[in-house]
């Protein structure tokens, strides 16, 4: 919060970012803990940890941390830490800090019971919003800043971000959704017939091109789970 602060101020602390991803990778530890138990060297527990989308994030936030400072890659980050401290005040803070003194029957009217479903119907109203926003951010936003690096010869952020949406195509349907309307869309602005009349076929054939190959990344060496909630 005090680096997307510090942004708008425009004076950027790297302490802030790095502040940032440190909350981030203790949350994502401690969930990957809850859910996997101590770390084994094992083939099943490697397989079931790479398949775990809060993996894949503890990973990349791990990178994030070590390396410059690119403040888009925080999108996703600032959008998950903000839904999971709702839903930490709902369930937590509002009961424990200002618990009610009241009949289990009269609770429901109570300005805490009330809060709590605020809070409650709040969350669940733009989840799917917010979860679609962070695929946008990640295909179109991080995607496109971290391809500028490709003429500064920074190709391993784009290589280890390139895997990451790999497998985030696999698990979450909010990305898939998200390629598939940027595909659309480009097929729209580049082929025929939609196509102006002024790109020249070169173009639509090095698109196709892109496409393929990107198409041919995407669904090498993973194997479709079921879709994750984000």
């Amino acid at each position: 919060l005090f680096y997307v602060l510090s942004l708008f101020t425009f004076n950027s602390k790297t302490l802030f970012y790095k502040y940032a991803y440190f909350g981030a990778i203790l949350s994502y530890g401690v969930v990957l803990y809850k859910s996997h138990g101590t770390p084994q060297a094992s083939g099943e527990y490697m397989r079931k940890l790479i398949m775990d989308e809060n993996a894949q994030y503890f990973l990349l936030a791990v990178y994030w941390f070590a390396t410059n400072p690119i403040a888009v890659t925080l999108i996703p980050f600032f959008t998950f830490s903000g839904f999971h401290a709702l839903g930490y005040i709902r369930a937590n803070i509002i009961p424990n800090v200002f618990p009610t003194n009241v009949e289990r029957e009269e609770v429901v009217n109570t300005w805490q019971a009330k809060t709590q479903q605020r809070v409650k119907s709040w969350t669940d109203k733009y989840y799917s919003i917010a979860m679609r926003f962070v695929a946008h951010s990640e295909v179109t936003i991080i995607a496109v800043r971290l391809a500028l690096g490709i003429f500064r010869l920074k190709l391993v952020p784009i290589f280890l971000f390139a895997q990451f949406l790999r497998f985030r195509y696999h698990l979450s349907s909010y990305t898939r959704q998200t390629f598939t309307e940027l595909r659309v869309r480009l097929d729209s602005l580049l082929l025929p017939p939609k196509a102006d009349a002024r790109i020249p076929p070169a173009v639509g054939n090095v698109y196709n091109m892109i496409k393929i190959w990107i198409s041919k990344f995407g669904e090498a060496g993973v194997q479709r789970q079921p879709a994750a909630t984000q």
